[in-house]
């Protein structure tokens, strides 16, 4: 008979920076537990709070279905006489499986006979299984710290103080870092008498019994719950994403509650205010409808007393800080600050942040002179390169990271640099996540791809490339920065030479090789961002082989993905596959018309010459879907060809420059796109 499963493990605090990963672990880990375990479910169900890790397995079944194994014995020839009678071999393997010598089978696996045993296995209980699974499940969660507590062996992120494990109604009994199994869980570390008693597994009934004990389980049911909260407290409170998700697990039973601050405070920039309020505090600031920001915070608290004379006490102190890191800094022209970057160390093995600077000006030029930009523009896209990381020598920024780029900007106005310089110090970091902003104005634009560029050229050039889920130094972030800017605003660039010459200015000598896995790199980020676009992925394979222009390869995705149902465009693919293998290990494409032997041959060649040419003309006119249509005049004359003529001829000569004829129709095919890669 199915039943719910509930099982709870209690801890100290764990980091709220932990908690998304770690629900959606358990969840995942408890389907390919149970999956591999043959063990039925309906559905399961993860969440959490800070202090407790939840997972509910609904309908689990009752036990494993029966089934049959086969199990191999020893060679037939050594289990069988020359009379074909059984050996004491045979004897002993069907004594082992539990069965009579003559139901022993044969099976022939790699040319050898061998005995073979039907055994019918009977499915274990679930109540047998679950207090290994729920173990197994627990040990293989990936944890960002996983510690030893106390005197066992056991890691976990942080100790655990109990454990609830329920079949139905029944304790799974089991013992986990040295605490055993029960039905016991405890609400709200602030209540008297905060154990409870969850007599059955039953997921709304205990949420209703944690929600009396001043617990909200249910990471959405909480998260909605603040969001109101903060709403309810101010109506202009600005529900910040990231600082939502973070309160969200520090906390049980939210309370909001608003403090204010002294306005005198105003005349700090908004970013230093909210980013001091969200940082240090966990404050939720309140921005009006004009966006000016009112001398107001919401935070929120376990604690129902009202701690809002304290908070305000801190947040009073710490702005105090930054309004005297901030008119500190400003005593400093921006400009002056250039020359400290020198002791800024950037990567180790790519010099100062100094040295990055001296490249992001040169680079910044090349890009300004590529995209022909106004000269006029010029002086002022090298002096935003020049200041860019100037910021990161002040007091607030070494205080507030994440203020870099927003104080690089108030510093410059504040030291007579002209708004547009000022504003392409601020520009040049976006986007600086997934859904960012893009810069405006074109001198932003501009260092902010130089800044990029030269990051992951950088990179590459001393062996930091990502892999797997490790990115310590952005790079994913950067490429995908260059795709989404370079689409947004329609920049002709070819990454071959824009990373041929920015790892010339690294002094790079020899960078053919560092290029190629820099465009893999950029390729792999677009492949993201087009099947986030839902392309299918064979489709963004197909436009990204001969990958070079990220504003090209988005068009020819889109053509391909277009026509891709289309009878004339699946021709192309299946032709293009047949060819290239035919070809495979040609290396010669260089065609010899004197070697014509055949009318056929000579026409195709002829044909080719023209949709080579017109392909090109379409291509460089931005006419990606006409260029595919010139493709497509090929397809018919090819299968005609391959009727009429014999390729492998035996005049070696003959064959040769037929092969050739092929090899040179491939590349042109290949410069479209790898039509190879779609299946036809």
């Amino acid at each position: 008979m199915a039943e719910n499963v509930l099982f709870e493990i209690g801890c100290e605090e764990i980091p709220a920076r932990f908690m998304p990963g770690l629900i959606t672990e358990i969840k995942s880990k408890a389907k390919d537990k149970l999956s591999s375990m043959n063990l039925d479910f309906s559905n399961i169900y993860s969440s959490g709070t800070c202090r407790r890790l939840v997972l509910y397995i609904e309908k689990l079944a009752g036990k494993q279905p029966d089934c049959t194994e086969e199990i191999q014995g020893p060679p037939a020839e050594i289990a069988f006489d020359q009379n074909n009678k059984p050996t004491p071999a045979a004897f002993g393997f069907a004594k082992k499986c539990g069965i009579k010598v003559e139901q022993l089978k044969i099976r022939t696996v790699s040319n050898r006979n061998y005995v073979y045993s039907q055994v019918k296995k009977k499915g274990l209980s679930s109540e047998k299984l679950l207090p290994q699974i729920l173990k197994e499940i627990i040990s293989s969660i990936y944890l960002p710290l996983a510690m030893r507590w106390g005197s066992n062996d056991f890691k976990f992120i942080r100790p655990i103080h109990w454990i609830v494990a329920l079949h139905g109604s029944k304790i799974i009994k089991f013992e986990l870092a040295g605490i055993k199994s029960s039905n016991i869980t405890f609400g709200h570390r602030f209540i008297k008498n905060p154990k409870r008693h969850i007599k059955h597994a039953d997921l709304n009934k205990y949420k209703e019994i944690l929600k009396k004990a001043n617990v909200l389980v249910d990471s959405d049911e909480r998260r909605d719950k603040i969001s109101k909260l903060i709403k309810k407290a101010d109506y202009y409170a600005h529900l910040d994403k990231n600082l939502l998700e973070e309160v969200n697990y520090l906390v049980e039973f939210p309370i909001a509650q608003k403090g204010k601050f002294n306005p005198k405070y105003l005349s700090l920039p908004k970013e230093v205010l909210i980013t001091s309020m969200k940082k240090n505090q966990k404050y939720f600031s309140v921005i009006d409808f004009s966006g000016k920001l009112l001398p107001k915070f919401i935070l929120v608290s376990n604690n129902s007393k009202n701690v809002v004379r304290g908070n305000e006490k801190v947040i009073s102190a710490r702005l105090a800080d930054a309004m005297f890191f901030f008119n500190k800094d400003r005593k400093i022209p921006l400009k002056s600050r250039v020359a400290d970057l020198k002791k800024v160390e950037y990567f180790q093995g790519l010099g100062s942040m100094h040295d990055k600077v001296e490249r992001l000006q040169k680079l910044s030029l090349y890009i300004a002179k590529h995209l022909k930009i106004a000269e006029i523009e010029h002086q002022k896209i090298i002096n935003a390169a020049e200041l860019s990381k100037a910021d990161l020598t002040t007091e607030m920024v070494f205080e507030f990271p994440d203020l870099q780029g927003v104080m690089g900007r108030e510093y410059a106005l504040a030291s007579g640099e002209d708004k547009d310089t000022a504003e392409a110090i601020f520009e040049h970091y976006l986007p600086r996540f997934a859904e960012d902003k893009l810069p405006a104005a074109m001198i932003g634009t501009v260092v902010s791809l130089a800044d990029k560029i030269d990051t992951m050229a950088g990179c590459f050039l001393i062996g930091k490339i990502p892999s797997g889920s490790e990115d310590p130094f952005g790079l994913r972030r950067s490429a995908h920065g260059v795709i989404k800017i370079v689409l947004e605003k329609k920049i002709d660039l070819l990454l071959d030479e824009i990373f041929n010459y920015s790892l010339e200015v690294y002094g790079n000598k020899e960078p053919s090789n560092i290029v190629k896995q820099l465009i893999q790199f950029i390729a792999g980020r677009m492949k993201v961002l087009l099947v986030d676009e839902d392309i299918p992925s064979q489709v963004a394979e197909a436009a990204l082989a001969n990958f070079n222009d990220i504003l090209e390869a988005k068009e020819i995705t889109h053509v391909l993905n277009n026509n891709l149902k289309n009878d004339w465009f699946l021709g192309i693919a299946a032709t293009q596959s047949r060819i290239s293998k035919m070809v495979k290990d040609i290396k010669r494409d260089q065609v010899i018309t004197a070697d014509f032997i055949d009318q056929c041959e000579k026409d195709l060649y002829e044909l080719y010459l023209k949709v080579n040419w017109n392909t090109a003309e379409k291509i460089n006119s931005g006419d990606y879907n006409g260029a595919l249509l010139e493709l497509s005049a090929l397809t018919q004359p090819i299968e005609e060809f391959f009727k009429k003529v014999m390729v492998m001829h035996e005049d070696e000569r003959i064959k040769t420059n037929r092969l050739a004829l092929l090899k040179t129709i491939e590349k042109l095919f290949f410069s479209y796109s790898d039509f190879t890669k779609l299946q036809v």
